[in-house]
């Protein structure tokens, strides 16, 4: 089994995940959380909190075959924040997938975290860094960027295309077609008729924009 570190300590749903994969074949053994600030919290679901990033240098040298998962989804700043500290390292990050989604015919890349329920069409692309919460669907010739975030119970429909750094709020749908633009958010249970463009928040069905941000 792999030794596992874990950076960010906002979410203990990477446990229960951890578990689903191991029981279906043992793979990895979490040695603890690692946080970007001191934290007063020691444990996580019993996991131990280990210190914060600047022990993963050490944590590499003590340990053989160790492996990172980059669990923070504050911001798509904070979340390359740690993916650099594991860079910087050398680290090597693995992707956390349910064994019960049927992955035949979809590519994804490095640290992907895809949760009980969701369901993937044929000819679905994901880059690195998606975080796919519970009871989500991704229909068939789905094209998603890096460092995207779908809330619980989303509906992204055939050939849509969801750019980098895109936030997705619960039940929200993404009718075919649809482009959501880099760093823009959908608020929980928008429907999306139209393109969304780069950095804008849309919410309401249809979904209409009431926000603009920068990158």
């Amino acid at each position: 089994m792999k030794k596992m570190v874990v950076l960010g300590i906002t979410n203990n749903l990477v446990i229960k995940l951890v578990d689903a994969v191991n029981r279906q074949t043992p793979q990895f053994e979490i040695l603890g959380f690692l946080s970007k600030e001191p934290s007063e919290k020691e444990s996580l679901l019993g996991v131990p909190i280990l210190g914060t990033y600047d022990r993963v240098s050490e944590l590499q040298q003590q340990h053989d075959n160790l492996v990172f998962f980059n669990n923070v989804n504050i911001s798509l700043a904070e979340m390359k924040d740690a993916d650099g500290v594991i860079q910087k390292n050398n680290g090597r990050t693995v992707s956390l997938v349910h064994p019960a989604i049927d992955l035949n015919h979809v590519e994804f890349g490095e640290n992907c975290f895809l949760s009980e329920g969701n369901v993937l069409g044929p000819n679905v692309k994901i880059g690195r860094h998606l975080t796919c919460r519970l009871q989500s669907t991704i229909s068939h010739d789905v094209t998603i960027g890096d460092y995207v975030y779908i809330s619980p119970g989303v509906t992204i429909c055939g050939s849509a295309t969801l750019k980098d750094g895109c936030d997705l709020g619960a039940a929200c749908t993404i009718l075919p077609g649809r482009t959501i633009g880099k760093n823009s958010i959908v608020g929980a249970g928008a429907v999306v008729t139209q393109d969304v463009p780069d950095n804008v928040t849309v919410v309401g069905v249809p979904a209409k924009i009431i926000k603009h941000h920068e990158n």
